[in-house]
């Protein structure tokens, strides 16, 4: 949400027997920086109108998140981390934003983030111990929904 407003000020002073008269304008932006600007729906057939799916995403983009913090103490920190890049990097392989990418396209999102979990530190040794980075989509469902998800899905 932005505001603009003007306040217009007229101004007269008198010095040394002469009149000074000015117009004073100024100007006040409002904006509210750091709030994301979310549809409030996604459009039909995007992973953001199914819930799951969406969910199932963001878990994944949570999971990396945590364990790109990992990497620094393992001495692998190239300065400041931007939480995000994961999204740029989506949006540059798919075409379109995060949860915008059509659901035809799920799978390949989750491999892709998969493959950046996986490919963080604590991810490659979290795979040599036998320790599994993530749960899968079907096991991601059955902890949020409590039961097994219907066919097809």
């Amino acid at each position: 949400m932005k505001a603009n407003k003007s306040i217009r000020i007229e101004n007269s002073r008198v010095s040394g027997g002469v009149v000074h008269t000015g117009t004073i304008i100024n100007n006040v932006n409002i904006s509210h920086r750091g709030k994301s600007t979310r549809p409030s729906e996604y459009p039909a057939g995007c992973i953001g109108s199914n819930l799951s799916q969406r969910n199932y995403i963001k878990y994944l983009v949570e999971r990396y998140h945590r364990f790109r913090e990992a990497d620094a103490s393992f001495g692998r920190s190239t300065g400041s981390f931007s939480y995000a890049v994961i999204f740029k990097n989506i949006e540059r392989e798919f075409k379109a934003p995060t949860y915008f990418v059509p659901e035809s396209r799920f799978d390949e999102l989750v491999a892709f983030l998969q493959r950046k979990v996986d490919g963080t530190i604590l991810g490659k040794r979290n795979r040599a111990r036998g320790i599994p980075n993530y749960v899968s989509f079907q096991e991601f469902l059955i902890e949020q929904t409590g039961q097994e998800p219907a066919k097809g899905v």
